[in-house]
């Protein structure tokens, strides 16, 4: 009796076990499908994650190879994976998915926030797992020269899964240097110059330098580097013998016959959308500059014999005898290319590249309305010359390239005129002097083309800097 009674209590215990047991099991079944599930979730949103980083990096290098090809690409166009803009006044410029010409200033807005996304073309049509990317784009100014990228990756269509990346670039232009010459270039000791110098052969410098020296061959003279100012380095001598030496800053050699194919594309934005001027006719195209934004044009003939930079000309409005500053600023003329202030309200106002396929002259001062919103490229296929009957004193601006010639004065035999000022860049293939027509010349870099180089001058190969890149909070 006594042992029935341990067996059916040891039942009783079994039967306790066994359901103790199965709760576990069901308990443990429960939380291990939560695990997986939970994991599985983790590990989607990590795919869809890492994917929307990605198409946020792509719409970043789209952007980044568009800056390369068009330094001033954010001031031309609204790019077609970014945000509607809002210039100051209050107008919308929406992409619509497309490229979209921008005919503002240098500032505007997001108010709209991420509202445009553009797929990533990788052909797929739309669904689950298709991405896209969102741009905004803020401009370079006198506080830094750095073009700011702030882009969203996401699943097309998704609120949540959203990756954002923030960089700021900035390509190296030819307007970056002061003075750039194909060959050896020499400056006497009473020089003063106050941007980055480099040649193709030697420099030698015996005046005072305030910016880096770059030569391929070697750098000589009697240079004093001095500070630029309170708080800011000394600048260096880079050439081959240097320790860095001149690679160390400019991967590869600045190759001139590059500057070719920004000529090409200069008159080709030229004639798709900006101002293009050709008549075998005459002998050069005058243009005025005005403060209004527009450009008073007249062709022009010789008198007798005499160069169109020896005497005036005699010029007849053009028709049309006055137009805009393209939006693209890009104005070619297949003649000679005069260049002035207009006599009355005179100025540069807006951004423009004057290329011509011959010579450029400069005729009168030639002014900038507002430095760092304006700006002024002039290209020669062959010189760039002062004329003989500019005033006195001479008050000029300008990013100048010279791509088979130089930039000088024209010869000179009467009294030298008293002062030239100049303030801008210049890139010639062979050296050039100003010192038979005046007296005193004064040179300096313009240093708003370091966020503000005339549109479509050529970028220096294998010369970009990102200044950083992180990753900022989805909600950005």
């Amino acid at each position: 009796m006594r042992r029935r009674e341990l067996v059916a209590q040891e039942q009783g215990i079994a039967m306790v076990l066994v359901v103790l047991t199965g709760a576990m099991v069901t308990l443990l079944s429960i939380f291990m499908i939560d695990q997986v599930r939970g994991e599985s979730d983790r590990s989607v949103h990590q795919v869809y994650g890492g994917t929307s980083y990605q198409a946020a990096e792509a719409g970043i290098d789209d952007y980044v190879s568009k800056l390369v090809d068009d330094r001033l690409y954010y001031l031309h166009y609204v790019h077609p994976g970014e945000a509607t803009r809002r210039e100051p006044g209050g107008t919308d410029v929406s992409s619509g998915g497309a490229q979209a010409a921008w005919t503002y200033g240098p500032s505007w807005s997001y108010a709209n926030g991420k509202d445009a996304w553009r797929q990533v073309p990788t052909g797929c049509g739309p669904g689950p797992d298709c991405y896209e990317y969102n741009l905004r784009v803020y401009p370079p100014g006198a506080s830094s020269p750095y073009v700011r990228l702030v882009a969203a990756g996401r699943r097309s269509g998704s609120a949540t899964d959203v990756r954002v990346l923030e960089t700021w670039v900035r390509p190296s232009s030819l307007a970056d240097y002061y003075r750039v010459v194909n060959g050896d270039v020499a400056w006497g000791s009473g020089a003063i110059t106050s941007g980055k110098i480099y040649a193709n052969g030697d420099v030698d410098h015996d005046g005072t330098a305030t910016a880096n020296i770059y030569a391929e061959d070697q750098i000589s003279g009697s240079v004093s580097m001095q500070s630029p100012g309170p708080g800011q380095p000394v600048p260096r001598k880079y050439d081959v013998d240097s320790n860095p030496n001149i690679r160390s800053q400019i991967k590869n050699p600045i190759d001139f016959t590059s500057f070719l194919t920004s000529f090409t594309d200069i008159e080709r934005a030229a004639q798709l959308a900006g101002i293009h001027l050709d008549d075998a006719s005459q002998h050069a195209w005058r243009l005025s500059f005005r403060t209004n934004g527009t450009i008073d044009i007249e062709t022009c003939l010789r008198v007798g014999s005499n160069d169109v930079a020896d005497v005036v000309p005699t010029c007849t409005p053009a028709v049309p005898a006055n137009r805009p500053v393209p939006p693209n600023g890009a104005v070619y003329v297949a003649q000679d290319a005069i260049v002035r202030n207009a006599p009355t309200s005179g100025g540069v106002k807006g951004r423009v590249t004057v290329a011509s396929n011959d010579d450029i002259i400069v005729a009168d001062n030639i002014s900038l309305v507002t430095p760092g919103q304006d700006v002024l490229g002039l290209v020669a296929k062959n010189n760039v010359y002062v004329a003989k009957y500019t005033p006195d004193p001479l008050t000029w601006s300008a990013g100048v390239i010279a791509q088979t010639g130089t930039w000088q004065a024209r010869p000179w035999s009467g009294a030298r005129k008293s002062l030239m000022t100049f303030r801008g860049m210049a890139a010639t293939d062979d050296g050039g002097s100003f010192a038979g027509m005046f007296n005193t010349r004064d040179y300096g870099y313009e240093d708003t083309f370091l966020w503000l180089p005339p549109p479509w001058f050529p970028i220096v190969e294998d010369a970009y800097t990102v200044q950083f890149f992180r990753e900022l909070p989805s909600s950005t």
